[in-house]
């Protein structure tokens, strides 16, 4: 039942995302799309912008992207934000061969901030939480970024929306030490260990009231039960959007003021 009800709401998060498409990427077919991430993921120096690479877990060829910001430069150490998907793109097949996925709202972070981005895909039978062996692939997956990219391994971070949220609860229980820092969208907590939350490795979350699909009275009861023994746990409120408010028009408001908690803006 839980399952179903992130899955309603992904669709409508997945409807209004599709809508919504209109950067230059998103536009292009998905044999255009494909030859410029793989081409991205060759290129030497790295180019701005999107590219695939893949990470082999088993017989599995885990997809995911690299956004670069402009601004990066390989002489010089760089943040990283990893975002974990919802539950909508966790279909049959990995779902990083439609250009619309340009249009995510995370993405918009790294030119502000000049921070890379990680977009790891899911699949179901391959999904996060659920699955330990997808969430040890993230770990591998930052790991190979290590190789390609010049990253500031004391600012790297993780999150999501929905069930990608939840996941990250997964990461502050199990890996806390790789991470600087923390944040969510729309997720309900789930964690035995919230004294990883730290004022040093802080968690920045948001959920709206009208959320549909985790109630925010309970998200915010958890909140209350917890704080103490979490003290870097910043809690933040939407008034409206319902549970794809980062989705909306204006959306990326939100995400850019969530994550510039945890990242210094660019120098000009």
């Amino acid at each position: 039942m839980q399952q179903l009800r992130i899955f309603s709401a992904a669709i409508f998060v997945f409807i209004s995302f599709a809508v919504a498409g209109q950067t230059k990427e998103a536009q292009m077919n998905s044999a255009d799309w494909l030859k410029m991430i793989s081409a991205n993921a060759a290129g030497k120096p790295a180019h701005s912008g999107y590219a695939l690479y893949f990470s082999p877990v088993g017989d599995i060829n885990v997809p995911y992207l690299v956004y670069v910001p402009k601004s990066y430069d390989p002489a010089k150490p760089t943040s990283v934000v990893v975002f974990l998907h919802g539950a909508i793109l966790a279909r049959e097949s990995f779902q990083y061969k439609d250009p619309a996925i340009a249009d995510e709202p995370i993405f918009s972070i790294a030119d502000t901030f000049n921070t890379l981005v990680i977009f790891p895909f899911s699949k179901s039978g391959f999904a996060w939480p659920g699955q330990q062996a997808a969430c040890e692939n993230i770990i591998t997956i930052i790991g190979q970024v290590e190789e390609h990219y010049n990253v500031d391994k004391k600012r790297v971070y993780i999150g999501g929306i929905s069930m990608g949220g939840i996941a990250t609860f997964w990461f502050i229980d199990n890996k806390p030490n790789v991470f600087a820092g923390f944040y969510t969208f729309s997720a309900l907590p789930r964690s035995a260990d919230f004294i990883h939350i730290t004022k040093a490795k802080p968690l920045y979350s948001m959920n709206a009231k009208d959320d549909q699909t985790f109630s925010y009275n309970e998200v915010h009861t958890l909140y209350e039960q917890h704080k103490k023994e979490a003290p870097g746990w910043d809690f933040q409120t939407v008034e409206s959007g319902g549970h794809r408010f980062i989705y909306a028009n204006g959306g990326t408001r939100y995400v850019k003021s969530l994550l510039g908690n945890l990242l210094k803006p660019a120098k000009n």
